[in-house]
């Protein structure tokens, strides 16, 4: 009946293709798919599928459960049961094991999706604890959960249309709810930007909360919107964190292929898709994953067909090929489009230590954590233009969507621009936290502690989120310094606004008036059509354009896109912009990065020349600290334009090759590797039967080679690695010196 292991290579058509077709991680090829189990149980429409030890519980409409052996895989039930919540109108849509068990029960709690629209029971989720006595098995109600939406877009989060999935992290102990903004049958969701995928986060209520339990906006813990690319949403299941759900009808429409979506709650990604539309031929209905496979149950019409619904069997996502160029970078994880704005896991193993040699020291620079856009203008631009537009019925169809996404979202981004985000502080307290653990001997005792950040505020908060990662697992510590100041940022960030020995001549290399913001501008005609996205959004452009710069107002959507995944309360806008966009607008943001921080010849130097200067200091404060005797931290916090630079001068990998257009930039430099968060850490070693000191650096937590002789792996000699970047940044400071000449006329 069935080739029992198929693998795909095909990608199925979407129901329509959204007016941008944005960029979307690529399908998941070579799935392993086979019929786990045919099922001739059916009584009536399979849906809700769970999997406990042995016995795989398969629902149907209305309440009834066939009972499987896991083992065989046997097609006859070993069982059948009502639920107590059976009721012509209990879809039973989705199925899912919580972590509490009633006394004397034989299964954990069952929490009972009803998945009807417009039922009177659509908002319940019904809980009930099974019990098995032999053959034999019986549930009862013990709990129902009403979910209360009202208001929610009052207090900043997206509201769904109805239909709430509920899904039980049992890993981590959280109740999801998965819906949309909108119904997603093709009646209502015409096209793919006019909708969104909405997860919502709460507790798992207790037994002891009562029979009946009410969940508002209040009870909301997190929320994660996701894009739109699939239609009719099936039921699903969650497994470390990411949501696996299913989607569509099988062959029976090819308007609604079978498909299958894992979303990541915790990188707040959408991280693997699959089309499988010629492999899972019958309508998906749920997902369970187990013992590294998915598990998903189907569905057959007895009126159209004859065959039986079963279970396929499907492999997880596999790990992505390494990518071929940084374009293909972007690919993979799309969200490294977003540049210095994009958020990821910082966290790498430790390289074990040359043989006794033990850790003392850290010196280091990090950024800060994810924040805000870090203008006052972007905000406005956006909302004022859309605003105007939308007064004036100004809008096309695709920017009333984006403008109903937008305007509720308001009270989330306005008066909070360069703020840190409470992503930004959760990101950087765990690098605190990883410190310690990784490097439990720099506390050791009593520590020096020294931490020092540039006057701005999201810098001050990181540095703060750290130590308190620090003291988190050292509440005894004592800081010998914590402070910041205008007056360190010609050390730790020569290059800011306020900084008290900024020339001109650095100014103007910075700004507009400079070689580099000509080339940039014109990689933007050459590269983007700033009038399709105008017209993308506004039916008639010329309107706006008479009080916004449309190449300013097309930048700032793109930092808003960009920002979207730093923020707790977010909506996706990568589809405001076509695949092609996207990757042409990191290339051509890249490169501005590079014109300004990096070996563009156009800034002779000078732009990533002022980074040894922060180079110097680490160095000459390391030193002093050794030189003491110290052993601890020693901490500065700025932004990425300085790691960038330091990177230029430290000349690891590519950092440090010229380029002097943007696709050879991005093969020079990829601007994501600095996302927020970032950081460089010097991790000093000792050894009681060796003098040598030696060094490591790390970007991010993974080790980088210098340009020198290593004495193990990526362990330096201190004396060395403090003699060669010393002698660098004399022929560095020599030539900025010469010139600092120059003026800006002659520049």
């Amino acid at each position: 009946m069935f080739i029992r292991k198929i693998y795909l290579t095909a990608v199925c058509a979407l129901f329509s293709l959204p007016l941008a077709a944005q960029l979307y991680v690529e399908p998941e090829r070579d799935v392993e798919c086979s019929v786990f189990l045919v099922k001739e149980g059916r009584g009536r429409a399979q849906q809700g599928l769970e999997i406990w030890d042995d016995c795989i519980f398969s629902c149907e409409d209305g309440g009834h459960v066939n009972v499987y052996d896991f083992k065989t895989a046997g097609s006859r039930p070993i069982a059948g049961f009502e639920l107590a919540s059976s009721h012509p109108d209990n879809h039973v849509n989705n199925v899912c094991f919580g972590t509490e068990t009633k006394r004397g029960a034989s299964f954990p709690l069952l929490y009972i999706t009803n998945g009807k629209v417009g039922s009177e029971m659509e908002w319940l989720c019904f809980v009930e604890s099974i019990t098995r006595r032999g053959k034999r098995f019986s549930s009862e109600l013990v709990q129902t959960i009403e979910l209360d939406a009202s208001g929610w877009e009052e207090m900043g989060y997206v509201s769904i249309f109805g239909a709430p999935s509920w899904l039980v992290d049992r890993e981590q102990g959280f109740l999801w709810v998965f819906s949309a903004r909108k119904r997603t049958v093709a009646a209502v969701t015409r096209n793919a930007w006019e909708n969104q995928y909405v997860a919502t986060k709460f507790r798992i209520p207790s037994l002891d909360e009562g029979a009946r339990v009410r969940l508002d906006g209040h009870d909301i813990l997190d929320q994660v919107v996701f894009p739109y690319d699939v239609w009719f949403t099936q039921a699903g299941c969650m497994h470390d964190g990411k949501i696996y759900y299913c989607f569509g009808v099988g062959r029976q429409d090819d308007s609604r292929p079978s498909c299958i979506r894992v979303y990541d709650t915790q990188t707040r990604k959408m991280t693997a898709r699959y089309n499988v539309q010629d492999q899972v031929i019958y309508e998906p209905e749920d997902i369970v994953v187990r013992d590294g496979f998915m598990y998903v149950n189907t569905n057959t019409n007895a009126r159209k067909t004859s065959d039986l619904p079963c279970i396929f069997k499907l492999s997880l996502p596999k790990a992505k090929p390494e990518p071929e160029s940084a374009l293909d970078e972007i690919r993979i994880d799309p969200e490294r489009a977003g540049g210095v704005y994009y958020v990821t896991d910082l966290s790498n193993p430790v390289t074990p230590a040359p043989e006794g040699y033990r850790p003392f020291y850290i010196n280091g620079y990090f950024r800060h954590g994810a924040r805000h856009i870090d203008d006052p203008q972007t905000y406005p631009t956006i909302y004022g233009a859309l605003e105007t537009a939308h007064a004036s019925d100004n809008l096309t169809d695709f920017g009333k969507a984006i403008y109903g996404r937008l305007e509720p979202f308001k009270k989330n981004v306005f008066y909070k621009e360069g703020d840190l985000t409470r992503i930004g502080y959760r990101q950087t307290r765990d690098i605190g936290r990883r410190m310690v653990m990784n490097y439990p001997e720099v506390f050791e005792g009593e520590p020096y502690l020294k931490t020092n950040a540039t006057n701005v505020l999201r810098v001050v908060a990181t540095m703060h989120s750290v130590n308190s990662g620090i003291q988190s697992l050292r509440p005894d510590l004592e800081w010998s310094e914590v402070d910041n100041s205008r007056s360190f940022l010609p050390s730790i960030n020569p290059y800011g606004t306020v900084c008290p020995d900024r020339s001109l001549l650095d100014a103007h290399i910075l700004g507009k008036e400079n070689g580099w913001y000509e080339k940039y501008r014109s990689y933007m005609d050459e590269k983007l059509d700033i009038d399709a996205f105008m017209a993308r959004l506004f039916a008639d452009p010329s309107k706006v354009e008479e009080e916004y710069d449309k190449y300013d107002l097309a930048y700032r959507f793109w930092l808003m896109a960009s920002l979207m995944q730093g923020l707790d309360r977010q909506v996706p806008l990568w589809d405001l912009f076509t695949a092609d966009e996207i990757l042409a607008w990191a290339e051509i943001e890249n490169y501005k990065y590079f014109a300004q921080k990096g070996p563009e010849p156009v800034s002779r130097g000078r732009g990533w020349g002022l980074g040894s200067r922060t180079l110097r200091y680490m160095l000459e404060e390391s030193a002093e600290d050794l030189s003491r005797n110290r052993h601890g931290i020693n901490l500065s916090f700025g932004h990425d334009g300085v790691l960038m630079a330091l990177l230029t001068n430290l000349q690891v990998g590519t950092w440090a090759r010229p380029a002097s257009d943007s696709g050879d930039a991005l093969r020079s430099w990829q601007y994501w590797d600095i996302p927020m968060g970032s950081n460089l850490q010097m991790v000093f070693y000792k050894s009681d039967d060796n003098p040598d000191i030696l060094v490591k650096l790390m970007l991010n937590e993974k080790d980088l080679q210098l340009p020198l002789k290593a004495v193990e792996a990526s362990y330096y000699k201190w004396d060395e690695v403090y003699d060669f970047y010393m002698e660098h940044c004399d022929r560095v400071e020599a030539q900025l010196a010469e010139t600092a000449k120059l003026t800006c006329e002659e520049f």
